[in-house]
């Protein structure tokens, strides 16, 4: 009888432990969209932020598109976890402005996302159930489609005004991937994880190349091929909020 308590006694750390072990982790990552100005919030009123090319402005409209939000496993599948297939963003509109993911696996990840759509998904009339559909859809004329970014706002004084439009300008494929350096670790003493991606509004118009306010962006190829340039050099930074 002495033995067989000792057994019993023995199977129920056993399966304690193994109970332990295999704990099934439960984390998610919220991913906050912020935006400034060389880390000045964003103002609508004053012509409070300077470009590159001296020119004081504000920001009055902020809308873009980005796809494919995914973590890349650093494993040696290099598994994908693909958070959001497709996100709208407005500043006036807090509820685009957070994305939550669903929960993921124990693991090491790099983020990454397109800014815009790719030629296979920027098709006119394509997301004519999307709220943004009647606002961000592209010219016919130059190409169709959707807009990248309508970012919007006055310059030098407040009736002067820029419109910084990307897209598809006459159907080439100015969108382009962002991919972060920094590590995302989780594991079973990983709670959730919130990030901060960030958008520097001046970095559109400088590094590498300096980008003035004029208009007529839109239908100007080489600005678009700047921007684009500009956009894939440091536009974005993702910081993790929670130490």
């Amino acid at each position: 009888m002495k033995n067989l308590f000792s057994s019993i006694f023995t199977l129920s750390i056993l399966i304690s432990s193994c109970g332990e072990t295999n704990e099934i982790n439960e984390s998610k990552i919220l991913l906050n969209f912020n935006h400034h100005c060389d880390n000045v919030a964003l103002s609508n009123d004053l012509l409070t932020h300077t470009n590159q090319a001296g020119e004081n402005y504000n920001v009055l409209t902020l809308k873009y598109i980005v796809t494919d939000i995914k973590l890349s496993s650093n494993n040696k599948d290099h598994e994908e976890i693909l958070i959001k297939d497709l996100h709208y963003v407005d500043i006036s509109d807090p509820s685009t402005m957070f994305i939550e993911s669903e929960i993921i696996e124990n693991g090491s990840y790099i983020l990454s996302f397109r800014f815009g759509l790719d030629s296979t998904k920027n098709v006119s009339n394509s997301l004519v159930n999307e709220l943004f559909h009647p606002t961000m859809a592209w010219p016919d004329m130059m190409g169709g489609g959707y807009h990248y970014m309508k970012l919007e706002g006055s310059y030098m004084n407040d009736s002067t005004f820029y419109n910084t439009h990307t897209g598809p300008t006459m159907g080439m494929d100015h969108s382009f991937s962002v991919i972060f350096g920094n590590e995302i670790n989780i594991n079973n003493n990983t709670e959730n994880l919130e990030y901060s991606l960030d958008m520097n509004i001046n970095n559109w118009y400088q590094n590498p190349h300096t980008i003035n306010l004029a208009p007529a962006i839109m239908m100007d190829m080489p600005k678009q091929m700047q921007l684009m340039g500009n956009g894939m050099a440091d536009v974005f930074t993702l910081q993790s909020l929670i130490d």
